[in-house]
């Protein structure tokens, strides 16, 4: 006696998660744009490149959902698309290729694809989690692209800066958002906004001060010298950008995901609500 009583309380207990169980497997495309020391309006999608990727979504209940994401994209920004005078005269620039590993909760405000007189087949989201990305700046010299974390460029490995490491390509992100859900049966179709907040200055590249660039030419080569300061000011007699600022270290970079996502219902645990159903009935 006692066990059927434990397995309808079990049941009970298990049986409005479990309804609404549904996993999903689906493709997202939409844009990536960055927010730096060569964009530093923030939230202005300015150099928006294309991104796409996997989704895989694990629906615990009809409110909560666990979401597995792999982007890739393109981050990028130029100064001299900049109306500052100070970063047209920096003239800096540089290209990433983007590649995103997320792991997101998403909290639904409605009921959603339930079996209940409240459930509905739309409802807005909102999302946070933990991203693991890599972002290896490149900049373009004589129509070459070159990876700008060995070259030093802030004189990392000189002894200008003395114990300086290089900075890391894979870095941990904070990502957040919202959006809002459809549901056409065995298909969904969701639009969303999402920000990631990074624990870097150095997607780009940029984030302290000018050393020597005679100093960083001898030591680093003079490819890193270029590509530091192509200002043009320490070609000039009785100027130098030595320790001027060439970013703000006191800020961090971020980027921007925003897309629409198509995924397909692939299991749905229904046997479960027969199941308590059942029990009910046998009471």
């Amino acid at each position: 006696m006692l066990r059927p009583v434990l397995l309808l309380l079990l049941l009970s207990g298990l049986s409005g998660g479990l309804s609404a169980q549904v996993n999903e497997l689906g493709l997202t495309i939409g844009g990536t744009y960055y927010i730096g020391d060569l964009n530093p309006t923030r939230h202005y999608p300015r150099d928006t490149k294309l991104a796409g990727g996997i989704v895989y979504r694990h629906n615990l209940t009809d409110r909560w959902a666990l979401r597995l994401q792999g982007l890739y994209g393109t981050l990028q920004a130029y100064d001299s698309d900049s109306k500052d005078t100070l970063q047209l005269l920096r003239n800096l620039h540089f290209r990433s290729r983007l590649i995103e590993a997320s792991l997101l909760f998403e909290v639904n405000f409605f009921k959603y694809r339930s079996r209940g007189k409240d459930s509905r087949n739309w409802t807005p989201f909102v999302f946070w989690g933990l991203s693991y990305f890599r972002a290896n700046p490149q900049a373009e010299l004589d129509d070459t692209w070159y990876d700008l974390q060995p070259l030093g460029t802030e004189g990392q490995g000189t002894s200008a800066a003395p114990g300086t490491e290089p900075y890391k390509v894979d870095q941990f992100a904070v990502p957040f958002g919202a959006g809002v859900k459809f549901n056409f049966g065995k298909l969904d179709i969701q639009l969303e906004w999402g920000m990631r907040r990074t624990g870097t200055d150095y997607i780009d590249d940029v984030s302290g001060t000018y050393v020597d660039n005679d100093l960083l030419a001898f030591e680093n080569g003079p490819l890193a010298a270029a590509l530091a300061d192509p200002s043009g000011v320490n070609d000039v007699p009785g100027f130098s950008n030595t320790d001027r600022a060439r970013g703000d270290s006191n800020t961090r970079d971020w980027y921007n995901y925003s897309g629409i996502t198509l995924t397909y219902v692939i299991s749905r645990f229904s046997d479960c609500d027969e199941q308590y159903n059942w029990m009910k009935r046998r009471r």
